[in-house]
């Protein structure tokens, strides 16, 4: 006898919509704990205890652990856990493409309709971001955050910053990693003052030029946290045993 479907009625819009929202602060919350390092590559996520410690039901937070395998972040081994997963590089080349795409293409349509207060904002957001140069990292990542999406904002782009915040969120983990070094915030504050020079000049190819140099800088930036933090690369020796080992494909026979 085939099954009855229950109506759609408002409660149970109401109730998908709530598990929706839970699943995303569970998501949010557990990928700013990876992008900032705090879990390294190996580490193990249990469904249970995630939503025992945040006093919810298993079903969003399985729902948010699907989300997080899909960017990247963790891997899903069934019968067996979820691991924090490494830094993928070719991820963080994929994402670097997708940023010079759409903020570049931006860029070049925010020169030509520049306003006032856009430029009276680029002016307070690199004084934001020097007196960040200092002092805690956090607040730093946070105002270049903020500079790149303002620039898709004034673009009329603000909804194309989501493609560009999710393609980027690899490389959002090294970046966590060399915002701690002053001279690489030095290095990205000066390379921001140029491409709002850029802006401010009415000089398309200034500022492009500016923001490509930047975004490139990625290339760099990945060879040198390999050296210094392989840890988020590749599995410690430790969280790699505790990983599930897949079996080996049989060799075709001879004849």
């Amino acid at each position: 006898m085939a099954r009855e479907e229950r109506p759609l009625t408002e409660p149970r819009i109401a109730a998908a919509r709530r598990r929706t929202t839970v699943a995303m602060e569970v998501r949010n919350h557990l990928r700013d704990s990876i992008v900032a390092g705090r879990m390294l590559p190996g580490h193990p996520l249990s469904e249970n205890e995630v939503a025992a410690r945040l006093g919810l039901s298993r079903t969003p937070v399985r729902e948010a652990f699907i989300k997080l395998e899909e960017e990247g972040l963790i891997a899903i081994y069934p019968q067996y856990g979820s691991f924090v997963a490494p830094i993928r590089v070719a991820d963080i080349y994929d994402g670097q493409f997708v940023r010079e795409s759409l903020e570049c293409a931006a860029l070049a349509k925010l020169v030509e309709i520049l306003q006032p207060a856009d430029a009276t904002a680029l002016e307070a957001a690199v004084a934001t971001q020097r007196r960040h140069l200092m002092g805690e990292p956090d607040p730093f990542f946070e105002a270049d955050e903020h500079f790149h999406a303002a620039l898709m904002q004034m673009a009329g782009h603000e909804r194309a910053w989501s493609v560009v915040e999710t393609a980027k969120r690899q490389h959002d983990r090294v970046r966590r990693l060399t915002v701690h070094d002053p001279l690489k915030r030095r290095a990205v504050f000066k390379e921001h003052s140029e491409i709002v020079d850029g802006i401010l000049r009415r000089d398309p190819a200034a500022a492009l030029d500016a923001m490509r140099r930047h975004l490139r800088g990625v290339f760099v930036s990945v060879e040198a946290v390999m050296q210094r933090h392989p840890e988020f690369f590749a599995l410690t020796a430790e969280s790699a045993a505790a990983l599930p080992k897949r079996p080996a494909k049989p060799r075709r026979a001879v004849a």
